[in-house]
Order: structure tokens, then sequence, then C-alpha cells
């Protein structure tokens, strides 16, 4: 429902000016009951960025992709080399075995994970990589791709490999 939301705004679907309670996005509304608008979660006190709300929640999108790669923030099993089953022009990263929670985690050890060592080394050994899978979703933006098109491959970037595994500290609590 976070990624239907952010490409509506990137793809200027989804007014930023109605309180997001009313704009009919799955459940959202719960998350944000009061007096909220896209302008005043991504721009308050922020002027400039205003008029460039859809860069901002693309950015908003590319930084929950590529924490999805990050493995303080989640656990990938290795890619297989299969496309994407629903959109096959592009390639499937390995499939999520679990969420991991930065609740339980040691701060400097989740830090490490999110370090630019950490991305080129994933980079040179995950194909697609997270600059693949976030090249994708950029194109797919720079195309207009309705959120229909755009949800086949984020539904791919993000299989999980079982659903039923919950979100724990993942290997970073000692």
């Amino acid at each position: 429902m976070w990624a239907r939301f952010l490409w509506g705004l990137a793809t200027k679907e989804i007014r930023t000016d109605q309180f997001i309670r009313f704009l009919g996005v799955d459940q959202l509304g719960q998350y944000f009951p009061g007096d909220m608008t896209a302008t005043n979660l991504f721009a308050t006190g922020i002027i400039e960025v205003r008029k460039h709300l859809d860069v901002v929640a693309m950015g908003v999108l590319l930084h929950m992709v590529q924490d999805s790669f990050s493995q303080a923030h989640t656990g990938r099993a290795v890619e297989s080399g299969a496309v994407c089953e629903r959109i096959p022009r592009f390639y499937q990263p390995g499939k999520i075995t679990q969420f991991y929670s930065y609740a339980g985690q040691l701060g400097s050890e989740h830090d490490k994970e999110d370090t630019f060592q950490a991305l080129k080394g994933q980079t040179l050994q995950v194909q697609p990589s997270v600059v693949d899978v976030s090249r994708a979703f950029l194109e797919l933006w720079r195309e207009g791709a309705s959120w229909d098109l755009a949800e086949k491959y984020f539904d791919c970037a993000f299989t999980l490999e079982s659903p039923l595994v919950k979100a724990g500290p993942g290997p970073y609590t000692h």
C-alpha cells in the first residue's frame, strides 16, 4: 500500500493536497487518520520541495527498494537468474527470506550494512543488484507506467520466499 501511494504521487496520479485518509489507497488512511496531506508529510518546513513532490516520492520509493537489499533490513535468497513472471523484461532478484526490524538489533552492527562498502560488495556479487532494480523502477517511472504495471515489478522485486516468516532482528543482535 505504501509503494502504491508513493507511485501515485510520483506519477501525479494521486493528489498531494487532499487528506491521505480520503485518497482511497487500501488501508493507508488508518495510518494517517488526521488532517495529513502528502505535502504535509514530505514537505513540512521545506517549501522549495513542494513543487517536486513527485521526485521526492520516487526517492522515498527507491529508498524502500534499496533498504530491501541491505542485509541490515532484509534477508534475501540467492537470485535464480529467472525473469519476472508477470513483467519478463526484468530479472527477479533473490526472494526475501525475512524482513529485519531495527528493534532488537545493535545499532553499530546494523550501520555496518548501510555503508557504501556493503553496497559495493552487493553490486558485484548479485545480479540483478540493487542498482539494477532501482534502474528498472526509474525506467518504469520515466515511461509513465501505471501502478498496475509497476506493481508487477514491485511484486517481483519483493517476492517472499515464505510469507509466514515473521520479521525479526536478523543476525545483528550480538
